[in-house]
């Protein structure tokens, strides 16, 4: 190695060294702005055209209104595929197609759709009207017209008939419409049969859609129907047991030998699809934490999943409370509308389907799109972050910031560059907030304006940022994890605070990550890793 190289390689050291020491490394920032638009005052538009046609590297279903559009507009601002459909889009590319199949269990005359029983129904009559509707959808498109199938990439099923409660299923127990044989079961045995059995039930359709002959390209989900329950204050339970416990999952998303995660209708599933609408009765209360809300959707059900999240979203209020003064179709909040565009992807959503109420009068203005538009163009210039190999920087869970009602900030990591998105929707709309966001030894203060959601990719420290020391502290047990395309080929070391040698290891290119657990002392160390001109030093506290 020539003297220069040498030096450089010292240098690098030393920046490295202050800064686990505790120095402040401050990157180049990149806060592409988003383009000046002017909201529609006229009711009834949507102005799709003063936008760039730009894609993002997600699905997102776009529902809302088309208004005669025959250009396929949402296709070319962000949207991959859609689902309120127009003449124009009968030739309509199969890749691009999403169907909500509305009202799945709906049928007069039926204990599961009158009144949430699994028992007695007729399957026959069921099977006669899931025919009908998919030949309905059939008729949408150009090369299935006359067929029994459409050709779909996503079918999203809504059937929404299940009873949530223990105390409320012992209550259908006194239906005399039921068969004796349920009735006369204790309680317990009441309540576990009816869950089992509407377990069963709830599989039916995407059953009956396979045996048809459905294309196997299509892909399956249910709206809502989701691992994690859906409420609106979390904290009845700790995050420990959102992340462990039976007790927060919808008892159908469960196999009934293991009690995790499971059964038939989780596996028919493709991908998950928990709802996240804003509820008005807690949107005008500035204290209720909304986006920290929708987060925890996506990062319960992840904690509980590997299927892919695609997170429901809607432009307007719903109704939470029944006796409360929601009016229909309420437009949510400006900062709500920004965040939701921008925030579930932070936080490992995969796709988002932004439903609309199928009544789209031209009455109303629409401008809320606009918003939502824009703000995924905004996404959009940093798209590059959430393709190949990424990582998700979730410093305090939803959970937590749902209870702290504090701002929220995640990050995503590739390579050297982290992008940072952030807000505050508890700060008032002129005032300023001081955010310190930091990754590895890396720290960086921004400032968040108002309610409106931050989004700005900073450049980090050569190498410090790809390799991980988790949990720190700790008690000896701990992980070195390289984040990159190669494999840890270098050497090792744990130094002492006195710059001794405790402990050594080399690599030999056969993994990226390596688990530890060394008796040492309490006290501060350095982990020392070596890889030919590459230097990293992370700083450890030993509890």
């Amino acid at each position: 190695m020539s003297d220069i190289r040498l030096v450089n390689v010292i240098k690098k050291y030393i920046i490295f060294l202050l800064s686990v020491l505790g120095f402040q490394s401050f990157g180049q920032s990149d806060c592409q702005n988003t383009i000046k638009y002017t909201s529609s005052t006229q009711n009834g538009v949507i102005n799709w055209k003063q936008f760039p046609e730009f894609s993002l590297p997600f699905k997102i279903v776009y529902t809302g209104p088309r208004f005669k559009d025959s250009l396929q507009l949402p296709l070319k601002h962000g949207f991959s595929h859609l689902a309120n459909f127009t003449t124009a889009d009968m030739n309509l590319p199969q890749k691009n197609r999403a169907i909500l199949w509305g009202g799945t269990a709906s049928l007069r005359g039926q204990p599961w759709y009158e009144i949430e029983s699994p028992w007695a129904n007729d399957l026959q009559k069921y099977q006669e009207k899931w025919k009908r509707e998919l030949r309905e959808m059939a008729e949408i498109f150009m090369e299935t017209q006359g067929k029994a199938m459409p050709n779909l990439d996503i079918l999203m099923l809504d059937v929404e008939r299940e009873i949530p409660t223990d105390a409320a299923i012992r209550f259908l127990k006194a239906d005399t419409t039921l068969p004796i044989q349920y009735r006369k079961l204790s309680d317990i045995d009441f309540t576990e049969r009816y869950k089992k059995d509407l377990a069963k039930i709830y599989a039916e359709p995407i059953k009956y859609l396979k045996n048809s002959g459905i294309p196997t390209i299509t892909q399956f989900a249910s709206y809502s129907d989701a691992p994690i329950k859906n409420v609106e204050f979390p904290l009845n339970y700790t995050w420990q047991e959102w992340q462990t416990s039976d007790k927060v999952l919808n008892y159908y998303m469960i196999d009934s030998v293991s009690k995790k995660v499971g059964g038939e209708f989780y596996n028919q599933n493709n991908f998950l699809a928990p709802s996240a609408y804003f509820c008005y009765e807690y949107g005008i209360i500035k204290e209720y934490p909304n986006i920290a809300y929708q987060l925890f959707q996506v990062e319960a059900n992840m904690a509980r999943s590997n299927k892919d999240i695609m997170l429901f979203e809607w432009l307007s209020y719903n109704k939470c409370q029944i006796n409360s003064n929601y009016g229909y179709n309420q437009p949510i909040k400006k900062h709500l509308i920004e965040a939701q565009a921008i925030m579930p992807f932070f936080s490992g959503a995969k796709g988002i389907w932004l439903w609309e109420n199928p009544i789209n009068p031209d009455s109303l203005n629409y401008s809320r799109y606009e918003t939502y538009v824009n703000s995924l163009y905004r996404l959009s210039q940093f798209k590059d972050f959430f393709t190949g190999n990424y990582r998700l920087i979730i410093p305090k869970s939803a959970y937590q910031h749902f209870q702290d009602r504090d701002p929220i900030w995640r990050g995503v990591l590739k390579g050297n560059e982290i992008l940072i998105a952030a807000i505050n929707e508890f700060a008032n709309d002129n005032e300023t907030t001081d955010l310190a966001v930091s990754y590895g030894g890396w720290s960086q203060k921004i400032q968040l304006n108002g309610k409106e959601t931050f989004l700005c990719k900073f450049t980090l420290p050569d190498l410090q940022t790809n390799y991980l020391l988790y949990p720190n502290p700790n008690k000896g047990s701990f992980t070195f994890e390289y984040f990159g395309d190669n494999f840890l080929t270098g050497n090792l070391k744990i130094i002492d605070f006195l710059g001794r040698e405790i402990y050594t290891q080399s690599f030999n290119g056969t993994t990226r990550k390596q688990a530890f657990d060394l008796k040492l002392a309490s006290g501060s160390y350095f982990l020392n890793y070596v890889e030919g001109e590459k230097v990293v030093v992370k700083k450890m506290i030993i509890l």
